[in-house]
C-alpha cells in the first residue's frame, strides 16, 4: 500500500528485492572498509547494526564480510539518457552519437565494471505535446547492453520542432521512471539534457500554463524516483536555459532531491565529459549509499539536522581517508535571495500548483560577473583563466522537504522543522587541487590526466568531440545554432578526499530512499 510522505505525496514500497542500503552476500565490503565505518557509526550514534547479519560476521572491532576471499561486489548500472530533439539540440544530439562507444567505454573501464551487460543504456527522445508539436512526444528506447545498437538508436534522432518554449519534458521523466525497466540492484542514474523547463512553470507564452496536457507531475515523478534510488543529472545547456524566469532553480531543486546535480554546459564539445565525469562520481557516491544509507536516512527521518550528519559523516570519511572521483565545474550561476528562495519552494512543494503562488522574480542576470566577463572576452580572441578549488556544480545546497504538510500557498514559506539552506561547510583543502583551467572560454577542451592509473584510467588525450559553428538560442527560437564557435570550456576530474558537498548529497538521496517503507 502506497504510504504518505512527510509533504502529502504517496510514495510505493519497496519490493523485498531491493533494499536500499541493507547488501546482500554479492555486496560485501572488505574487511578494513568495514572496521573503518562501524567506528565511524559509533561517533554517529548509530545503534542498529549496519549491514544483515545473513551477509556479514561480527567482531570486536565490527562487522566483517563472511566470504572476504568471493572479491569485490558485483557493480551494475542502469544509464538512461533524456535528449532534448527540439529545433535547437542538433549539436548536442550529434556530439552524443558520434561519442557514446568511447562514453560508453571509458565508463565501464574506469568504473569497473566487469561483465558485458553490467552497463545498459536506455534512450527518451522528447519534443512536445500538440499542437505545439505533431511529430511526436516522446520516443523511448529500452535498455540494452549493446551500445553499437545505442548508436544507431541516437541516429534516427534529429532536431525538429519545439514551439513555446517549454517542452515534454515531464512525459519524458514519466517515461524513464514507470517506463524503462530498471533492475532492481542496480546503480540507477537519469542525465537530462536540456535547455527548456517543463510546462506549467509560470513561464511566458506557455502552450500548457497548467502544466502537462497529460496530467503528470514533474515534482511527483522527481520525488518518486528519489524513493526509488534513481540519481537524476540535468545538463542545462546554456545560456538559453537560464533565459527563463524559473527553469535554473527548478532544476537545482528537482536534482538537489535525488542527489544528483546541474551541468552547466556553454557548448555541445563538453557533453562526453560531463557524462562521464558525472557518471564516474556517482557510481562512488553510490557505494557509500549502500553502505551507509539506512542509519543515515534513520537519524534524519528521527528528526536529527541534516546538516550535523552530514558534518559528522565527513569527518568520519576523512579520517578514513575515504576519497571519491570527482568532476568539478565552476559554477556560472550568480546567487540572489530570490534564487535561493524559489529554489526552497520547489524543493519543498509537493507539486507545481502548490508551488507557483510562492515564487519570486529574479531580477538581473542569472550569470556571474566572471562567466559573462569571459563571454565578451571570447569574442575579443581572449581566453579566460582562473583557479578554483569548488566541488559543488552550484552555489545551492539541498535540502530535505518539510516533515509534516505542504508547502503553505500563503505569501511567504511557512519554515517546516528542517535543515534550512545554507552554503555548505568547506571541505578541507585538496591535497590535488585542480589549478589553472579555462572555466568557460577554450579554444580546445580536454579533461585532466587520470587520476586513477593507466589500466581503467581515463584516456589521457581529449575525447576529440567536432567542434560547431554558432552559440546558444534566443528563448523561443527552435533553429539548431547550439554548435560550438570555438570558446569551449574546462573542467577538472580527478580522485580525491571527498568532501563535504558530497557528503550532504548522499545524506539527502539516503533519506529519500528511506522513505520507501
Amino acid at each position: 500500500m502506497a504510504a504518505p510522505d512527510h509533504a502529502g505525496f504517496a510514495y510505493v514500497a519497496p519490493s523485498a528485492s531491493y533494499p536500499m542500503s541493507t547488501p546482500d552476500a554479492g555486496d560485501g565490503m572488505d574487511a578494513d572498509r568495514d572496521m573503518d565505518m562501524a567506528s565511524a557509526m559509533d561517533g554517529l550514534d548509530i545503534e542498529e547494526p549496519m549491514v544483515a547479519s545473513s551477509a556479514f560476521a561480527t567482531s570486536s572491532t565490527g562487522p566483517v564480510p563472511m566470504n572476504p576471499e568471493a572479491g569485490p561486489p558485483r557493480k551494475m548500472l542502469d544509464l538512461v539518457f533524456i535528449q532534448d530533439a527540439t529545433g535547437s539540440q542538433g549539436s548536442y544530439i550529434s556530439h552524443a552519437t558520434e561519442n557514446i562507444e568511447e562514453i560508453c567505454n571509458t565508463i565501464v573501464n574506469t568504473g569497473k565494471l566487469v561483465r558485458p551487460d553490467d552497463l545498459r543504456v536506455g534512450l527518451i527522445a522528447f519534443r512536445d505535446h500538440p499542437p505545439q508539436d505533431n511529430t511526436f512526444i516522446t520516443k523511448k528506447f529500452p535498455f540494452t547492453s549493446d551500445i553499437g545498437a545505442v548508436k544507431e538508436n541516437l541516429k534516427t534522432l534529429y532536431a525538429s520542432g519545439g514551439g513555446d518554449g517549454p517542452e515534454a519534458v515531464t512525459a519524458a521523466l514519466h517515461d524513464a521512471l514507470y517506463n524503462m525497466d530498471w533492475r532492481p540492484d542496480a546503480r540507477r542514474m537519469v542525465v537530462l539534457i536540456a535547455d527548456a523547463p517543463p510546462h506549467g512553470l509560470g513561464e511566458y507564452g506557455d502552450g500548457f500554463d497548467n502544466g502537462s496536457p497529460d496530467g503528470y507531475d514533474p515534482i511527483e515523478i522527481v520525488r518518486e524516483m528519489a524513493t526509488r534510488g534513481i540519481t537524476l543529472f540535468f545538463v542545462a545547456c546554456e545560456p538559453a536555459l537560464s533565459g527563463y524566469l524559473y527553469a535554473n532553480e527548478f532544476y537545482h531543486a528537482m536534482t538537489s532531491l535525488t542527489g544528483g546535480t546541474v551541468l552547466p554546459l556553454t557548448t555541445s564539445s563538453l557533453l562526453s565529459h560531463a557524462i562521464i565525469g558525472s557518471v564516474l562520481e556517482n557510481l562512488d557516491m553510490e557505494d557509500l549509499i549502500r553502505e551507509v544509507g539506512q542509519h543515515v536516512a534513520n537519524r534524519v527521518l528521527g528528526g536529527d539536522d541534516v546538516d550535523d550528519i552530514a558534518r559528522q559523516l565527513h569527518e568520519h570519511l576523512m579520517l578514513r581517508n575515504e576519497s571519491t572521483k570527482k568532476l568539478k565545474i565552476e559554477s556560472i550561476y550568480r546567487t540572489s535571495e530570490e534564487s535561493a528562495h524559489n529554489i526552497q519552494v520547489w524543493q519543498q512543494a509537493a507539486d507545481l500548483k502548490s508551488a507557483r503562488p510562492l515564487l519570486k522574480r529574479v531580477t538581473g542576470s542569472r550569470f556571474t560577473d566572471k562567466y559573462q566577463s569571459s563571454k565578451y572576452s571570447s569574442t575579443k580572441g581572449g581566453i579566460y583563466h582562473y583557479s578554483s578549488a569548488t566541488s559543488s556544480f552550484s552555489p545551492y545546497a539541498p535540502s530535505l522537504p518539510p516533515r509534516s504538510g505542504a508547502v503553505s500557498t500563503e505569501s511567504s514559506i511557512v519554515t517546516p522543522p528542517m535543515t534550512p539552506i545554507r552554503s555548505p561547510t568547506a571541505s578541507p583543502p585538496s591535497s590535488n587541487k585542480f589549478g589553472e583551467f579555462a572555466a568557460f572560454s577554450a579554444p580546445k577542451t580536454t579533461l585532466a590526466p587520470s587520476p586513477f592509473g593507466a589500466p581503467g584510467g581515463l584516456p589521457r588525450r581529449s575525447l576529440d568531440m567536432r567542434d560547431g559553428s554558432g552559440y546558444g538560442r534566443g528563448m523561443d527560437d527552435d533553429d539548431d545554432d547550439d554548435d560550438d564557435d570555438g570558446r569551449g570550456g574546462g573542467m577538472s576530474f580527478e580522485e580525491d578526499q571527498i568532501s563535504y558537498d558530497q557528503v550532504r548529497r548522499i545524506v539527502i538521496a539516503s533519506t529519500f530512499r528511506g522513505m520507501r517503507t
